[in-house]
């Protein structure tokens, strides 16, 4: 899988002082170089470094080989990105069973049943699981956002509305979720963000979890991808000990990006959200797929729903 790409180069050639330099939009693969440790070093994924260079297979490249990086600088998503395959809809989340958990209290805690739970997993016997093991949660009734906007004036809506100013049911029952706001607003007010927006982002993208991860390694309440951590940490906020895995340092870090992609957007909101999602130079290069504008529109009404709840 491209994600995964870990192994070193497996044959070298000399390079000539230029290929060992790069050109701007490149770079040198050089002797113990992997795919994924360019990726990370060029703040992009494996999946756009191996699509820009037409490589087929990501654990076999060449010393000497100079590649074309996809984007200049940032990352192409962060999480729930579309280029990245992390979030997007029909693509699970994961929860880590703890010491004393049973598939009763998990589905609970997710708002899905025991039933789902197993058929999702390959669960023959609910009575017995294992501390430690990972379970993938059923995106038809995880404890998300549903990925769609919230309806006003249908009773119960969309993502547990009663009304357009009330916070969704699922967080609002979770008072471990609750407890992050201020987390949100101080992180929104540091990196000149709408405070809204950054929680609607997160709703959307975990259902403010902490403890999930994405089929693509996506982590934590903004769900971010590794490339965009080491982006977010080294470039931006320059605190290489920030801890995705830390709830308050994750949203520190979420916000940072969201207010990185809004200068690059000039202020647009919606531009920005579908960098997040699918990456900026995707969406400037060939625009908005129908699952971005879904994305966005979606966020976009949350964000209403927040400021209106306060």
């Amino acid at each position: 899988m491209l994600a995964f790409a870990t192994l070193a180069v497996v044959a070298v050639l000399a390079m000539s002082p230029a290929a060992a330099a790069g050109t701007p939009g490149t770079v040198p693969v050089r002797l113990g170089d992997t795919l994924t440790a360019i990726a990370a070093r060029n703040h992009t994924t494996v999946a756009a470094l191996a699509a820009a260079n037409g490589i087929t297979d990501p654990d076999r490249i060449v010393a000497g080989t100079v590649l074309r990086l996809p984007a200049p600088s940032a990352p192409s998503g962060a999480g729930g990105g579309q280029a990245a395959g992390a979030n997007a809809p029909g693509a699970p989340l994961t929860v880590v069973v703890h010491l004393g958990d049973t598939l009763t209290a998990i589905a609970a805690r997710n708002h899905t049943t025991v039933a789902a739970l197993a058929a999702a997993n390959g669960i023959t016997n609910p009575n017995r699981i294992v501390a430690g093991t990972v379970l993938r949660l059923p995106v038809s009734t995880m404890a998300l956002a549903s990925y769609s906007a919230p309806v006003p004036g249908t009773g119960t809506g969309a993502g547990g509305f009663s009304d357009p100013g009330v916070l969704p049911a699922p967080l609002r029952s979770h008072p471990e979720r609750l407890a992050l706001a201020p987390a949100f607003r101080q992180a929104a007010g540091a990196a000149g963000v709408p405070a809204s927006l950054l929680e609607a982002l997160c709703w959307w993208e975990s259902g403010w979890q902490a403890g999930v991860v994405s089929s693509a390694g996506a982590v934590g309440v903004c769900q971010l991808e590794p490339a965009t951590t080491s982006f977010v940490r080294t470039t931006l906020l320059r605190q290489p000990t920030l801890d995705p895995r830390v709830a308050p340092q994750n949203i520190t870090m979420g916000a940072a990006y969201l207010a990185y992609l809004l200068r690059q957007t000039g202020g647009d909101q919606r531009l920005a959200l579908a960098g997040y999602y699918a990456g900026l130079a995707s969406v400037r290069a060939h625009g908005m797929s129908s699952a971005t504008k879904n994305y966005v529109e979606g966020i976009m009404a949350y964000a209403a729903v927040f400021a209106r709840a306060g």
